[in-house]
């Protein structure tokens, strides 16, 4: 799932005024730069803000893009520094302080952020983009509930402000209120009907409601859109997988693995169909490639213990439920299959194998 911040370029109407400088020429080279700058020419934005600055150090707006243009290239704690710059200025400025917040976010401070964004809302409360960016700050410290409130708040500013109301999808995702995600993610695609994204989660949500065929319709007009959505062909396999067209399910996780070598999820996803049709050694062979990619994942090596019971090795299987439950030890999953492990092995276990199995059970016998 992924989740939207928006970040603005748009500045006041009246910018600070030049001490050092003719007028006419910074407002010339600021008109050219923002151009520029929304045009996605981020260095030579840059450039002429640089020059503005040297004209100009204190220049509100050009020390408060340089910022947005640092985040725009990833460098989010050199975004701040210069945000922060311009806010010296202006201390009450909205768009700075919303574009504060996002970059915040992105280094993870995210009580900082909400900070940010409050002090914007506290100068204009209806300012959607503000909202929106709280709500998914919100909902990445997990207050989902707070995070809808601050989404119904842009509504009300925006109501067709297509980015809340697909936030807001999987922010209803998160709190398993899956018939009104689907609401969500429908109002979204009546406004933006392209929206490859929007569909991803629309089919996820009916996914979760187990309506697998719509799912499956809704992934299908994903990959019309972006056929090289990795995403969408994972979960497509999952879909797949539910209606028991289990081949069809391998080859659409080995379409997104084309894409993406690294994707431990659909490598995982794919393990479990092999499983599940019996072809146990591929199946070991996926759970290795996710641990190769994740090895502090506790669910393939549960899965794996239960491939490795069904061929018999059972004193493997034990050990790769024994290391899931080192990541997690609270995976009742692995906890469960590890129990049926041992009680094949105290059935059809010989030697140390068998004595072990009959040492914990007598173990927990006790404990209960």
């Amino acid at each position: 799932m992924d989740k939207k911040s928006n970040i603005s370029t748009r500045v006041p109407k009246h910018s600070g005024r030049p001490r050092r400088a003719d007028l006419s020429q910074v407002t010339s080279f600021f008109t050219e730069a923002l151009k520029l700058h929304q045009a996605g020419r981020l260095a030579d934005a840059e450039n002429i803000y640089a020059q503005i600055l040297a004209m100009q150090p204190d220049h509100f707006d050009s020390l408060h893009l340089r910022g947005v243009i640092f985040h725009q290239r990833g460098n989010h704690a050199e975004a701040v520094r210069q945000i922060d710059s311009a806010l010296k200025k202006k201390p009450n400025n909205i768009f700075a302080l919303n574009n504060r917040g996002v970059a915040l976010k992105e280094l993870r401070r995210f009580e900082e952020a909400l900070a940010s964004y409050d002090r914007a809302l506290s100068v204009q409360p209806d300012y959607a983009e503000a909202l929106l960016n709280r709500a998914v700050t919100l909902h990445e410290l997990g207050r989902f509930e707070e995070a809808l409130a601050s989404y119904g708040r842009a509504l009300m500013a925006r109501p067709d402000y297509d980015d809340a109301i697909y936030n807001r999808g999987n922010t209803l995702r998160e709190l398993k209120r899956f018939e009104e995600a689907l609401a969500s993610y429908d109002r979204v695609l009546a406004l933006r009907p392209n929206s490859a994204e929007a569909l991803l989660n629309r089919g996820i949500a009916l996914h979760e409601l187990r309506r697998f065929d719509d799912a499956l319709v809704s992934y299908d007009r994903a990959l019309t859109l972006r056929p090289d959505y990795a995403e969408a062909l994972s979960t497509r396999g999952l879909a797949l997988h539910e209606l028991k067209r289990f081949e069809e399910a391998l080859t659409s996780y080995d379409r997104a693995l084309m894409l993406r070598q690294d994707y431990a999820e659909a490598f995982l996803n794919r393990g479990i169909t092999l499983h599940v049709i019996k072809r146990f050694d591929e199946a070991l062979a996926s759970y290795v490639c996710v641990l190769a990619l994740r090895p502090d994942y506790a669910e393939p090596y549960s899965n794996r213990g239960v491939t490795l019971h069904e061929l018999q090795r059972l004193e493997d299987a034990l050990t790769s439920y024994d290391r899931a439950l080192t990541l997690r030890p609270d995976y009742a999953g692995a906890l469960y299959n590890r129990g049926n492990t041992l009680g094949e092995a105290i059935r059809r276990g010989a030697g140390e194998l068998r004595r072990r199995a009959c040492r914990e059970a007598e173990l927990c016998q006790r404990t209960l």
